[in-house]
């Protein structure tokens, strides 16, 4: 839900399409030196680059054309992307080949290879023609599903293509973006711009459902200050994925709430999700916001584990909070809807620093490890001018200084020095809560699946 809410704002700006290509280039260099940063930010950065570069597009249609392209032997193609379901469907012989080519601005793109198993859809394609690569050798692209439709999830992508042979192999994996699973169908596929070049090369990309079974559940789990119902309504056991879908019910305030799960096996083990809480269909009934999402494992279970144990949690939209700097302390600042919260417990000031005391959710570590404490602090409770308070910038330099680590105190200090126009009326402190709820999901009671 949260993806969809950056990319309405984001659709709106128009830039220069080089210019987002650059800061999209950076922003992946910066994501792979930064790891330890936490993947809701990274995310939702990738999405709004995506949806600006597509309004900054113009386009022209391809010629379509249903050809015997000359395309490279894509058998490690899989394993290159780590796709893990096309590699085992690749190997019960269940993909299907396809030949389709689409021809714009001198560059030829074919769709080479399909599958859809229960809810997962694969596609591989190649490119030829004279792209612009980038420092590693990859040619990036970005493409639509359903016409870029704002109701599905990653509807709006930016892909990147390896060399092989004399073009580029790309690949795409993605959930079908609805409810039900027809048994053959087609869905428009249309990449706006490759290796630099914008055009058109759109497809009706045929897929046919492979044999797939399906659990019936009928399990809730709920939360009652979070104000969070689950329903699980059903499994998909295909040949090589495992679909697990159900109806999430958030409050109006919750609109922005995510799911995710956790999912392990009978033996206690972790299974991998490839794709976690997709929203699917999202209505909006009274004084509340009903998800229809699916979770994906990219494996088989029929035969693997005798039952899935499933441990729901949800990730608030929670807004962040400011704290005046002639505040009474100590003052504290918490989140509506789960046990979060920040204490200001002193505010310093002298002529060249300001300096806060506070401490971290009354000293409980909610099973976080320490160092996550202080990367928060140092990250998310920082001064912002009073009238620029909702703009992210990078922060007024400052140092912080672990008080009690038993007891979560901290006190970061800023430089004020160079800041003009400070005055304890015109500057704030940003507490930002939402990254904390973000990695500190509501837990709700587990679900067991049996499939025998």
């Amino acid at each position: 839900m949260e993806k969809n809410s950056f990319q309405e704002a984001y659709e709106k700006i128009e830039v220069p399409q080089e210019d987002v290509l650059k800061s999209i280039r950076k922003g992946r260099n910066r994501a792979d030196s930064d790891a330890h940063k936490t993947k809701k930010k990274t995310a939702i950065w990738s999405s709004v680059a995506a949806a600006t570069l597509f309004v900054s597009s113009s386009f022209l249609s391809p010629s379509l054309s249903h050809v015997m392209a000359d395309v490279p032997i894509l058998g490690k193609v899989y394993e290159t992307f780590n796709d893990s379901v096309g590699i085992s469907l690749q190997s019960q012989e269940l993909i299907t080949e396809l030949n389709q080519t689409a021809s714009s601005k001198g560059i030829d793109v074919s769709i080479t290879n399909a599958y859809y198993d229960g809810a997962v859809v694969g596609v591989t394609f190649k490119a030829k023609g004279k792209m612009n690569t980038e420092d590693n050798g990859q040619v990036a692209g970005f493409y639509e599903i359903f016409d870029g439709n704002e109701g599905i999830s990653d509807s709006k992508e930016y892909v990147h293509m390896e060399p092989a042979d004399d073009g580029y192999i790309g690949h795409i994996q993605l959930s079908y973006p609805k409810s039900e699973l027809p048994s053959d169908t087609t869905f428009p596929l249309e990449f706006k711009t490759i290796g630099g070049q914008e055009g058109s090369w759109r497809f009706d990309v045929p897929i046919k459902q492979l044999p797939y079974e399906t659990v019936t559940l009928d399990q809730e789990r709920s939360d009652e200050l979070s104000d969070v119902n689950v329903h699980f309504d059903s499994v998909i056991l295909g040949k090589a994925s495992t679909a697990i879908n159900y109806t999430a019910t958030f409050p109006v305030q919750g609109k922005h709430d995510q799911m995710r799960l956790e999912v392990y096996d009978d033996k206690g083990n972790e299974m991998n999700l490839s794709m976690d809480g997709i929203d699917l269909e999202t209505t909006k009934n009274g004084d509340q916001y009903i998800v229809k999402g699916r979770s994906i494992l990219p494996q088989s279970v029929i035969g693997e584990t005798k039952y899935l144990e499933i441990h729901p949690k949800v990730a608030l939209n929670t807004k962040d909070q400011f704290v005046p700097l002639n505040a009474s302390t100590p003052t504290e600042v918490k989140a509506a809807r789960q046990n979060l919260s920040v204490t200001i417990e002193d505010i310093t000031v002298d002529d060249n620093t300001l300096a806060v005391d506070f401490q971290w959710n009354n000293g409980d570590a909610v099973n976080k490890d320490f160092s996550f404490f202080k990367d928060f602090v140092q990250h998310d409770v920082i001064l912002v001018k009073a009238s620029e308070k909702e703009i992210y910038e990078e922060p007024i330099k400052h140092s912080v200084k672990t008080l009690q680590k038993d007891e979560l105190r901290f006190r970061s200090t800023f430089d004020i020095s160079q800041l003009d126009d400070f005055s304890l009326n015109s500057y704030v402190l940003r507490a930002e809560l939402g990254s904390l709820s973000a990695n500190i999901p509501v837990e709700l009671d587990e679900v067991k699946i049996e499939l025998e």
